[in-house]
């Protein structure tokens, strides 16, 4: 069986992804660095815009995934926090991380978002519909 890549998926998915991206990079350069009770709102948006429009835009393609959806995207959000700290902390040493405002862990963060985003995109596009998968194992056995 051969795997066509669903160019529409791709579409849908990546696009949302370059908002919520682009979301998530306005909002962290619209603190100027700055980290205080003002701007959590726009760093909670930094960090939370991208996996969010990314079910999004899976959703618009594929309604039927939403349960595969709703996991890959809170898994990407999840343990976006643990990887983009531990290669802030091996980058930078606290105190530095601390006077800078933890600008690495932000920009890791977007970073990481978009290329996990970019390859749940490519995987959706190129895996074949979840339903289809159920009808073909069923004919099948």
């Amino acid at each position: 069986m051969t795997r066509r890549l669903d160019t529409r998926t791709l579409f849908i998915m990546l696009a949302a992804l370059a908002v919520g991206v682009a979301w998530a990079a306005f909002n962290l350069a619209s603190t100027d660095g700055a980290r205080n009770d003002a701007v959590v709102r726009a760093l909670v948006w930094a960090v939370f815009a991208a996996p969010f429009a990314l079910f999004l835009g899976w959703l618009a393609a594929r309604r039927y995934e939403l349960g595969l959806a709703a996991f890959c995207c809170f898994c990407l959000y999840f343990f976006t926090f643990f990887v983009a700290q531990r290669i802030e902390s091996l980058v930078v040493s606290p105190e530095a991380a601390a006077g800078n405002g933890h600008s690495l862990y932000f920009t890791l963060a977007i970073a990481i978002h978009t290329i996990v985003g970019i390859g749940l995109s490519i995987w959706r596009a190129i895996a074949p519909p979840i339903a289809a998968s159920a009808a073909q194992t069923a004919d099948v056995g």
